[in-house]
């Protein structure tokens, strides 16, 4: 069995491991924040190909059928 010490003992250094590993993820969001606010344009022109990328899958997954026989 263990004491209540060594649980809290325990649950301090995964507490650590957690507010470091969010410590990190919080440095990685805000550097690709800010290499998105950088490039402005870029932003408008990723929405644009994503976009057009899911018409052209939707497009293609509807005359798929059609084409195949």
């Amino acid at each position: 069995m263990t004491t209540a010490e060594e649980r809290l003992a325990v649950l301090e250094t995964k507490m650590t491991a957690f507010e470091e590993d969010v410590h990190d993820m919080r440095l990685k969001v805000d550097e690709m924040h800010n290499v998105l606010m950088q490039a402005k344009g870029a932003r408008f022109v990723i929405v644009a190909v994503a976009g057009l990328a899911g018409f052209l899958a939707g497009i293609s997954a509807k005359l798929l059928p059609v084409i195949g026989r």
